[in-house]
């Protein structure tokens, strides 16, 4: 798949732009706040119904315009094409048209347009804490399976409702009965969505460890490993939750469950979670955001959207040149402040608030 087409309205640094892009390499250059990056996130706003930066949907909206905003991305997909808009009215309500046909629920959004997305600051999915990990894995898993995205939801709907059973319940006797209704169904979404995401992990790990051996030149072996607090079946994730039940009433707050789950990354032996260089944890974090295309495309056939925001700065000319060579055939949307020289690569300036293609 490739994004052919952008067209903005009052969305962050831009009155209105529109830009055509072509299926392989665009370098969009300018100088620093010029608005590259916002660019990069109206793809991303697109793909998954959110910013890549910005928790607040109304922050999308230019500063000072009265109205509201927009965003329109066309695609083409192997066998079709689609038109995702998304507009926010001036109090920053949103809603999502799919071949202008408004939708009901964000999850139908879901792998319209899937993006793989990388940054500077996506280093804290390798030394952050395990909510970045625990977010990398659904990210993934959401864009490939709407059933994933519509079962994360719901247990972490439950996840909240039992958490204010325990604190508002506390040493009431009605408690173990509420806690006997909802625990089943969160044990069944839980033990759903720790069997894919430790599924999704196995067979991401070869794909990451090729992706990493030739970034490092066969330095360093990459491993991967989903590390849950609770089984994959739905037995085994009840009876920790049973046994864990009297600490829970006594913390306020569930302490067994997907919530709970991380992954581990080493490399060269070394868990980058707690050691490591950056450049380490950064090529590791590179791997896996690489290997998630390749998954992408043996999954669905597809080629996901790489979108890179401003990461070359922060690679040496080796790293560099691995990842022009594993990028090949793949859209890339890249960001930075020069215009780096990539055989066959199209170039887009931001200057002004305008996309000027070069």
């Amino acid at each position: 798949m490739y994004v052919t087409g952008v067209s903005l309205r009052n969305f962050l640094s831009y009155t209105s732009a529109a830009v055509e892009f072509t299926p392989g390499t665009n370098v969009v250059f300018g100088a620093n706040a010029a608005g590259k990056t916002n660019l990069a996130d109206a793809v991303y706003l697109a793909s998954l119904g959110r910013s890549s930066r910005l928790s607040k949907d109304k922050e999308l909206i230019k500063w000072g315009t009265e109205g509201g905003a927009s965003v329109s991305v066309r695609v083409n997909k192997m066998f079709s094409a689609h038109n995702v808009d998304v507009t926010l009215d001036a109090s920053g309500k949103k809603k999502v048209l799919i071949d202008r046909l408004p939708v009901s629920r964000i999850g139908e959004l879901m792998g319209v347009i899937n993006t793989v997305f990388f940054s500077p600051g996506e280093v804290r999915l390798v030394r952050g804490a395990p909510e970045d990990r625990r977010r990398f894995l659904d990210m993934a898993l959401s864009q490939e399976s709407k059933t994933y995205f519509y079962t994360l939801k719901r247990y972490f709907a439950l996840l909240a409702q039992r958490n204010r059973m325990l604190k508002d319940m506390r040493g009431k006797p009605a408690l173990d009965a509420l806690l006997n209704a909802v625990d089943p169904e969160l044990q069944r979404a839980g033990a759903y969505i720790t069997r894919m995401r430790s599924e999704y992990v196995e067979q991401l790990l070869p794909l990451a460890r090729a992706e990493h051996f030739k970034l490092t030149k066969g330095g360093e072996e990459l491993s991967l490993k989903y590390e849950s607090f609770a089984a994959c079946g739905v037995e085994e994730f009840a009876e920790k939750m049973k046994a864990a039940r009297q600490s829970d009433e006594r913390l306020e707050f569930t302490t067994v469950g997907a919530h709970r789950d991380d992954l581990k990354i080493v490399a060269g032996g070394i868990d980058l979670r707690k050691y490591g260089s950056q450049g380490q944890q950064r090529t590791a974090v590179l791997s896996m955001k690489l290997a998630e295309i390749a998954y992408f495309k043996a999954k669905t056939g597809e080629t996901p959207v790489l979108i890179l925001d401003d990461v070359l700065s922060e690679l040496d000319s080796e790293r560099r040149s691995g990842l022009f060579e594993a990028i090949r055939g793949v859209q890339t949307i890249l960001t930075g402040t020069e215009a780096v020289d990539i055989p066959g690569a199209a170039y887009y300036l931001v200057s002004e608030g305008k996309v000027i293609r070069k």
